[in-house]
């Protein structure tokens, strides 16, 4: 047998140490994680990553699509609970002689005790709602006025003490006032929110 026919010779040896380095080399990188951000979008091709590469949040959103069609109607939810205003406001203009000449319904002038004061049965608590009242012009075409005010009978830390017979909350006291601010008698509208 020829043995020296089977010899490498020396640009073999060298060829097979290079490939094992590179190979090696490889290989070790391979099994080594990469240092934190040490891969920058200079490394990185146009397209190559995936949703799936990035954290929730990370990528900014794109404009939205277009809109699906509607869906079916759900069922109608429970009634909610009453609010001010609206229907149930309860309002009154009242005459400068204590006649109501319009109103929301059930309203009644329970006194006219003196000049410019009013007393008011509303039918229900008035108290702690809130009470709004204005000069009007029902038959009472007096420009210069002075101040009118209202507030609910029964006394307390909001309402008026207003006369016997006639201090309760459902009650409203109503105050009108000439340009002199002497009570007298002129048209008002009040109201009762709530």
């Amino acid at each position: 047998m020829n043995f020296r026919r089977l010899r490498p010779s020396p640009a073999l040896v060298i060829a097979c140490l290079a490939l094992l380095l590179v190979l090696g080399g490889t290989g070790y990188a391979a099994v080594q994680a990469l240092p934190r951000n040490s891969v920058t979008s200079v490394q990185v091709r146009d397209h190559s990553l995936l949703a799936k590469d990035f954290k929730r949040g990370q990528i900014p959103r794109g404009p939205a699509g277009p809109a699906g069609p509607a869906g079916p109607a759900g069922p109608a939810g429970p009634a909610g609970p009453g609010g001010s205003g609206g229907a149930s406001a309860r309002w009154a203009l009242v005459r400068a002689d204590g006649g109501i000449a319009a109103q929301s319904g059930g309203i009644t002038l329970a006194a006219h005790p003196s000049s410019g004061n009013y007393v008011l049965n509303f039918g229900s608590a008035a108290a702690g709602h809130l009470i709004l009242a204005s000069s009007g012009y029902a038959g009472d075409n007096a420009d210069t006025r002075g101040e009118t005010s209202a507030g609910p009978c029964g006394g307390g830390a909001e309402g008026f003490t207003c006369p016997t017979g006639f201090d309760t909350t459902s009650h409203v006291f109503v105050q009108t006032r000439s340009s002199a601010n002497t009570p007298a008698d002129h048209a008002f509208y009040v109201a009762v929110f709530g």
